[in-house]
């Protein structure tokens, strides 16, 4: 483990992550500098607390000389790996650590952590509702909500903590090691940021790469990425699966989830009792039911979170029927598996907005589900050009300039029984601020909608 305190942190990014190491190392008794790239970054009043207690807080660049005073340097999730001062950094020897691993080194209690392409949000909120459920003090963190610095202070030993994971916050890890690891499928993603989709599988499986044979790794039966990264790994591999009828593991058999460990079958829960619905969904909670197993969650509580779980925000969301039309906010999609789950996930004719910016990835893969259930297409955004030349033909296909007015196509294009689906296979960089924000616009133009449906019927 690192100690910190009397040492010389150099933080790149004063983003969420930044901002909660900051402050956890200054507790610490670290002397802090943060550095952020961006020239026009808006004070918080976050930053201007460190700056009272002492942290030197640089904007407009990263700059080399940053290196003449720095033992460490902590990098948040949005700062690749092949910055020209890491690579420096790396030449002088000063270690260039992820801010999980920093958190890691201050964590009193067990570790959740859960990675993959898609599911995660779902996983992690699902999971931690569970343990919660169950009476333990459970910090639900991560990717998701809070970064893992700024619950590290609150757990005790009596806590767990359940944590989301990217590949982004694996890429720097030294001895970052969960006691339960969840792969939830790995699938081409971020090849904007990576030189191929090997790269980003081998970021995704650093998840398991300090774990002992004390330790659990939960995996995808169904996701040959995932499952052929289960080789030469020292924890206990627990299987899930909704394909096949495991002889070991979490598995779906007649309509109806069982766990087999230890020679031992128990059933759970019938898949139509789930509070979250679509095949995707299923992946997820049989994921979230071996961690509960393995975490001691008591069975009973184990289905009633089960049965009333209902999804996390931006995720196959249903905002508001208007006119015999449901309106659906999937801007967490920022990808194209995950568009495909979501088009897996309904029997309506479909109204699809997609677009954004691109992530490498192509399009292509789309056109089955695209030309099977997708009436209409609205492309926005940097991306929709390409969507447009690889998906266009195979539907009506309308590109505009702002997701309002997608929004008003969608409404025009739709009738009663259809679905207007916001799921953009894209990142939200090129518009918003991020996917949370491209939901919430999505969400106020459908509410627009209905007030003026509403008064046009008092006419």
């Amino acid at each position: 483990m690192f100690a910190f305190s009397n040492k010389r942190v150099l933080i790149l990014g004063a983003a969420r992550s930044g901002i909660a190491c900051a402050g956890l190392l200054v507790k610490k008794g670290a002397t802090v500098t943060i550095s952020d790239a961006s020239k026009t970054l808006v004070s918080t009043r976050e930053l201007d607390l460190l700056k009272q207690k002492g942290v030197n807080v640089q904007i407009g660049g990263h700059p080399v000389s940053l290196l003449s005073d720095a033992d460490y340097i902590i990098i948040s999730p949005g700062i690749r790996s092949n910055l020209p001062l890491l690579h420096r950094a790396r030449l002088k020897n000063i270690p260039v650590l992820s801010e999980i691993e920093v958190a890691y080194t201050y964590l009193a209690c067990p570790v959740i952590a859960i990675t993959g392409t898609n599911g995660k949000t779902t996983t992690t909120s699902l999971i931690g509702e569970m343990f919660r459920q169950s009476g333990r003090k459970t910090l639900v963190c991560g990717n998701i909500g809070w970064p893992i610095s700024a619950v590290a202070d609150k757990a005790d030993w009596q806590s767990i903590v359940v944590a989301e994971i990217s590949s982004f916050q694996l890429e720097n890890i030294v001895n970052f090691r969960p006691h339960i690891s969840v792969m939830l499928n790995i699938t081409p993603d971020h090849l904007d940021r990576y030189p191929d989709f090997k790269a980003y599988a081998l970021a995704k499986k650093n998840i398991y790469i300090h774990q002992e044979r004390s330790d659990f790794a939960v995996i995808n039966y169904d996701n040959p990425a995932s499952r052929k990264s289960a080789g030469r790994i020292k924890s206990k591999v627990i299987f899930f699966s909704r394909r096949k009828i495991l002889s070991s593991g979490v598995l779906v058999k007649n309509n109806t989830i069982y766990v087999r460990l230890q020679g031992r079958q128990r059933k759970i829960i019938r898949t139509n009792e789930l509070g979250i619905p679509g095949p995707h969904n299923l992946e997820n909670a049989l994921a979230a039911i071996a961690c509960g197993v393995l975490g001691g969650v008591e069975l009973a509580g184990m289905r009633e979170t089960l049965r009333n779980f209902r999804g996390v925000e931006h995720r196959l969301e249903l905002v508001k029927t208007v006119k015999g039309v449901k309106y659906i906010n999937d801007s967490k999609a920022t990808n194209v598996d995950s568009l495909v789950k979501a088009l897996e996930s309904f029997q309506e004719k479909i109204i699809l907005i997609a677009g954004g910016r691109d992530k490498g990835s192509p399009y292509w893969p789309l056109a089955k589900l695209v030309k099977q259930k997708v009436k209409a297409l609205i492309v926005l955004g940097e991306a929709r050009v390409k969507i447009k030349g690889e998906l266009g033909q195979l539907t009506r296909t309308h590109e505009v300039k702002s997701l309002p007015e997608a929004v008003k196509l969608g409404q025009q294009l739709a009738r009663p029984g259809d679905i207007v689906l916001l799921s953009p296979a894209c990142a939200s960089f090129d518009m918003f601020q991020n996917y949370e924000q491209r939901g919430r616009v999505f969400k106020e133009e459908v509410q627009k909608l209905t007030a003026k449906s509403k008064a046009q019927s008092f006419k």
